[in-house]
């Protein structure tokens, strides 16, 4: 676990709990509905618009500084999805009678952007090829057949994929994955060992941020970094973890920017009756009448698909996958 000056209450709670008692375990749970029901539940009923009988958010374009788009008053990015309690909150956001709510998201987005820019030729294969990524990575990286594997290697591998491009520690991982320092430093030495590139666009991009002050997206848009040149080391070192990650990060946002300009035309031409109603980073929500899913799904998915062009000639496919559901839960 985690030891030292850092331990805070909800660590020694999370230990405590996986010894496999019972006392801690009630109160995290506790805590975790409770915030669910007052960051959530009850603020939530009070943001509903009296004309509208809606929740109206407000988008922000310049606050982020990958230049994502943020949400406020109420912030409908950080509505919980990975837990089954937080899942429930998403249930309460319904399609109007006769609709149905869409979700259309980018799959693997900032990993497909990876390979491109780091020019990863295995990756970029896989992607083409509509393999799947993790595995694959796992087969490299633990030099295990794709076919058989086991789903925890898998799990591993899709952790270091993920953790590698927010410029992940040795001990980052080891916490995210519950293994040895040295087990998870050894799985981060292969991974570059594998993927070379990755090393030498990591190099390249923290060499660029500390000449310039800034990193570019393939887009060309520049994104400031200004603790790049921070006399202290811990400050240092997490400008250069932005500054790998934000042309990765921003790029993504750019892609979806550029998709969410061209929808509403897109929806006009095809007389579509789909109304754009939220975007949460990856993912776009419509509202759509029942009769018109199949269609907006079909002209949404080939606007984000090819949003990169012309601008950026990808060398690996976009891919937008969709859920349909009554509830905002049910389809994304």
């Amino acid at each position: 676990g985690k030891t030292g000056a850092y331990a805070t209450g909800a660590d020694i709670l999370e230990e405590l709990a996986a010894l496999g008692h019972d006392l801690p375990r009630i109160v995290l749970d506790w805590r975790q509905l409770a915030k669910l029901k007052s960051t959530y539940a009850d603020a939530l009923v009070g943001e509903i618009h009296a004309e509208t009988g809606r929740v109206h958010t407000s988008y922000g374009m310049a606050i982020a500084q990958t230049g994502r788009l943020s949400s406020n008053d109420p912030n409908l990015q950080n509505i919980p999805v990975r837990t089954e309690e937080g899942r429930k909150i998403r249930q309460a956001f319904i399609a109007d009678k006769g609709n149905k709510l869409v979700s259309l998201d980018y799959s693997q987005i900032e990993l497909r952007i990876v390979a491109h820019v780091a020019n990863i030729g295995p990756l970029i294969e896989a992607f083409q090829d509509g393999k799947d990524i993790h595995a694959l990575t796992a087969s490299q990286v633990f030099g295990v057949p794709i076919d058989g594997m086991d789903p925890m290697l898998r799990r591993r591998a899709k952790a270091i994929n993920f953790g590698i491009i927010y410029g992940i520690s040795a001990f980052g991982l080891a916490n995210n994955l519950g293994i040895s320092r040295a087990e998870a430093a050894a799985y981060i030495d292969a991974y570059f060992e594998k993927y070379p590139g990755i090393r030498g666009y990591m190099d390249e991009t923290v060499a660029f941020a500390r000449q310039h002050g800034y990193v570019t997206t393939l887009f060309g848009r520049r994104i400031h970094l200004a603790g790049i040149a921070d006399k202290n080391p811990a400050s240092r070192g997490f400008a250069e973890r932005q500054a790998i990650n934000a042309p990765i990060q921003g790029a993504a946002a750019d892609i979806i920017k550029r998709a969410m300009v061209r929808v509403p035309p897109a929806l006009t031409e095809n007389k579509l009756p789909a109304t754009m109603l939220l975007q949460v980073h990856d993912e776009l929500l419509f509202e759509v009448p029942e009769a018109a899913v199949e269609e907006t799904i079909a002209v949404v998915r080939d606007v984000m698909e090819s949003a990169a062009a012309p601008v950026v000639n990808l060398a690996v496919p976009l891919v937008a996958d969709a859920g349909i559901g009554d509830n905002w839960d049910e389809a994304h």
